[in-house]
């Protein structure tokens, strides 16, 4: 897993889901072409690697209306031979034999690289989506805070929120971890998770919280893989349209959050990362695709 310092922060607007369609495959969404806000103005509450906002343009592209589920990728597995997703400690991975453990088919995928996301994408003919094109398929051209609109619900997203029940956020790093290692939170992972440790749900648990393009779990239940290097400097220069991150790097991006977060990790805008071949517990993907 992936552990960020956790801060907290607000913002606030929102505007009705767009319509969605089943074309090329079904399963995905097309994001017209256009203009969106990405990011988070200098000053205010986000978080620097957020900073500045900026109008960016991005062309016309379809991207999954679902993170990847285990059925789905057991698949590719079988078809393939690729590797199955593993966990570095055997007791927490949810696969034996080449095959996810029972119950959980529909469950996003987890314990896969960001190498196995590509590998996954390019079998189906698609790539990962772009930072700038999940961040637009999450958030509008609104600048929504969260794919649903601006106000926190902890009953919209699978995160750490949501399995402690909180209206209020967690109010601090010390608060969180007094959650999940010492609090409530533990004790919930030992009952309530998969193999003792992982709380993920099938995709499209909370259909209210759909992005205004209709994409499922934009927060929450599995962070999810793009396709750029991660700088934390990279909206400072990076072009305004069609932006594809760095041309090299050391880690790549994530987005989205997962059930392990707060909810400031679930916003439009957030930013993580991890290196291209670790395979955390709360990573998964979706697969994008040009329109052209």
């Amino acid at each position: 897993m992936i552990y960020l310092t956790l801060l907290f922060l607000i913002l606030t607007i929102s505007h009705p889901p767009l319509a969605t369609s089943s074309l090329p495959s079904d399963g995905m969404a097309l994001v017209p072409a256009g203009e969106f806000l990405m990011g988070n103005p200098v000053g205010s509450d986000g978080l620097p690697d957020e900073q500045p906002q900026r109008l960016v343009y991005i062309a016309t592209f379809w991207i999954d209306l679902n993170e990847v589920r285990n059925d789905a990728y057991a698949r590719f597995v079988q078809a393939t031979g690729h590797r199955a997703p593993a966990n570095s400690n055997p007791a927490s991975t949810l696969w034996e034999n080449s095959a996810p453990i029972s119950d959980i088919g529909t469950h996003p995928v987890v314990n896969v690289s960001w190498e196995d996301a590509v590998a996954y994408c390019a079998w189906m003919g698609n790539r990962l989506p772009t930072e700038a094109e999940w961040e637009k398929a999450a958030r509008g051209i609104d600048g929504r805070r969260y794919p649903w609109g601006n106000e926190w619900d902890f009953m919209k997203a699978n995160s750490a929120s949501y399995w402690a029940g909180r209206t209020i956020d967690f109010q601090s790093g010390a608060d969180w971890d007094a959650f999940w290692i010492k609090g409530e939170g533990a004790k919930i992972s030992n009952e309530k998770g998969i193999r003792g440790d992982v709380l993920t749900m099938p995709v499209a648990s909370f259909p209210k919280s759909a992005s205004p393009y209709g994409l499922h779990d934009m927060a929450g239940n599995v962070a999810e893989w793009v396709q750029d290097w991660y700088d934390p400097n990279y909206y400072q220069s990076g072009p305004l349209a069609n932006p594809a991150g760095p041309e090299r790097g050391a880690i790549k991006a994530m987005r989205g959050g997962s059930w392990l977060k707060p909810a400031i990790s679930l916003r439009t805008s957030d930013r993580d990362w991890g290196t291209m071949d670790s395979r955390p517990s709360g990573t998964g993907f979706r697969c994008a695709k040009d329109a052209f």
